[in-house]
């Protein structure tokens, strides 16, 4: 069945039944609505783990990490009135799998913001080692638009008096494959959270609190999403859809209310969605839910705090695409803090909206490394940092970022680049394309500008070939498409852009698409799971 709907950039997204707004303004759920960080304080950048460190032990209250950093061991803070974030693309990134060298961050404070951050572990290890994130005595804690990939021991644990946290538009995925062999026994130790670390853990008040919103458990998860103790916990319009997953969530003495969700994958049955421990009691509500559900049991009651429930299929298509999961905000070095499908901007971790900054104009050549083995970004210098709002959507459905390259696998597979961030258009692109498996009707690739169809170019050999194309006036966006219906491998890919052009063009939509127009602006229709841009235009 085709499904529509329709998504407006720098402004809220609407859907029949709710809006959405990706960048929040403040702090929600059982972390409250007072949680400030380091409130309205001047940023300090850090771009090493000297300087981070230095900035967690002086008065610096907010913390805007500039370059990838890797840090030797985790690092541990008692701060509290915190706030740490990241410009765009920008990692924290650990490479230890030891039990005394390895994790990232250790917090124990009160009043904590952390917002925009990836975290990228070595792997899953069962070493008896420390996790990505682990919260151990801290209280009020929001934990926003994070994104949370292979952790040594796990990807994010609460645990110790650790309350009233909020965990927010964060995605928990593992990429890499796990070790085997550790001290604590697990040959596979994709563990993904943990909250209370034993029976006995628990905060003062003998019950954890905690908000799950719009989060996704992602491929590579195999257990503990999560492994919950001793808590009363809100899933609001989450989502599971691990293809290794044993159980998705683990209660002992628990009480949780699901809403608005999807479990798929392949521990999306009754006994593995919610599977109970040590022969505890434990209860669960599950709400306007998908999946293979298991049956309700005990009372538990809808929180208290306000907050607006989508339905499941319209929260994970917000969760999963461009602008969802993960750390999609864009950061500056001013502190100002935005969606690019959102409008407004924040100030300083305050979260006032100001009124929405005009397209930045650009001109000249924007090259686009792919040959990193992960997703280009500014923090990788895949991107220039002149283009650092460029918006890079990436659909790879067989496809994979090896070293050299990005390797699409499948023909939906394909990669857009987006420049309606910028007061300027698309003159040219060039790029190079290699077919190893070439042969006669496995010679082509696809590509479209703006919203326009795909074009077929048929390359000539299994050489590696250089495309060079002219683009049509107005053009604001480029989409590279795998038609050959075997491997296609590219990696680089260069604009040439000219600033102070921008369209002005009429769209009409066929009457059986249902959508709200809420202001003038750029859109994207999502259509039967794939994307088409209009840049640049008046909608009427």
């Amino acid at each position: 069945m085709k499904q529509f709907f329709l998504l407006v950039l720098c402004g809220w997204m609407m859907l029949p039944i709710a809006a959405v707004n990706y960048c929040a303004s403040s702090s929600w759920g059982y972390a409250g609505t007072s949680v400030t960080g380091g409130g309205s304080a001047s940023p300090t950048l850090v771009k090493s783990e000297s300087e981070l460190k230095t900035a967690l032990k002086s008065s610096n209250k907010v913390i805007i990490i500039t370059q990838n950093i890797t840090v030797s061991n985790q690092i541990s803070t008692d701060k509290s009135n915190l706030t740490i974030m990241a410009l765009p693309g920008v990692k924290l990134v650990s490479t230890q799998q030891t039990q005394s060298v390895s994790g990232i961050l250790y917090l124990k404070g009160s009043n904590i913001i952390l917002r925009n951050l990836t975290f990228e572990g070595p792997g899953a290890y069962d070493c008896d080692g420390k996790d990505n994130l682990t919260l151990d005595g801290a209280k009020n804690v929001w934990v926003d638009h994070c994104d949370f990939q292979d952790g040594c021991d796990g990807n994010f644990d609460i645990k110790g008096l650790s309350d009233n946290i909020t965990v927010s538009w964060c995605r928990f995925r593992y990429l890499k494959a796990p070790k085997a062999g550790g001290s604590g026994g697990a040959d596979d130790h994709r563990f993904s959270n943990l909250v209370g670390s034993s029976s006995y853990d628990k905060p003062t008040d003998g019950t954890y609190n905690i908000t799950y919103g719009f989060c996704w458990w992602d491929e590579g998860c195999k257990q503990r999403m999560t492994r919950c103790r001793n808590c009363l916990l809100h899933f609001l319009n989450c989502y599971w859809n691990s293809s290794v997953s044993d159980y998705y969530v683990g209660p002992e003495n628990a009480s949780c209310y699901f809403e608005g969700c999807t479990f798929a994958g392949k521990a999306n049955t009754a006994k593995n969605i919610f599977k109970g421990f040590n022969s505890t009691t434990n209860y669960c509500k599950f709400v306007n839910c998908t999946g293979n559900l298991p049956s309700n049991s005990g009372n538990v009651a809808a929180p208290t705090y306000a907050y607006d429930p989508l339905t499941a299929a319209a929260a994970k298509n917000y969760i999963t695409n461009a602008c969802g999961t993960g750390a999609t905000l864009t950061i500056t070095a001013e502190g100002k803090i935005s969606s690019s499908c959102d409008s407004g901007s924040q100030e300083g971790g305050e979260g006032g909206n100001n009124q929405d900054t005009p397209p930045v104009s650009v001109s000249g050549d924007c090259c686009i490394d792919l040959s990193l083995g992960e997703e280009p970004s500014v923090g990788n210098q895949g991107i220039p940092a002149d283009f650092n709002k460029l918006s890079v959507i990436v659909n790879l459905e067989k496809g994979k970022w090896d070293p050299g390259y990005l390797n699409m696998g499948g023909n939906a597979d394909y990669i857009t680049f987006d420049f309606s961030a910028y007061d300027a258009v698309i003159e040219a692109v060039e790029f190079d394309v290699t077919i190893p498996n070439w042969a006669e009707g496995k010679n082509t690739i696809a590509y479209h500008w703006n919203s326009d169809a795909n074009t077929k170019y048929t390359i000539a050999s299994a050489q590696t070939e250089m495309v060079r194309l002219s683009a049509p006036a107005d053009a604001k966006s480029f989409t590279i498409q795998r038609s050959a219906s075997t491997g296609t491998r590219i990696s680089k890919v260069c604009f040439q852009i000219k600033g102070g052009t921008s369209g002005n063009e009429t769209i009409t939509f066929p009457q059986s698409i249902s959508y709200k127009i809420l202001r003038e602006g750029q859109i994207i229709i999502l259509r039967n799971g794939k994307e088409y841009s209009i840049m640049g235009n008046t909608i009427r």
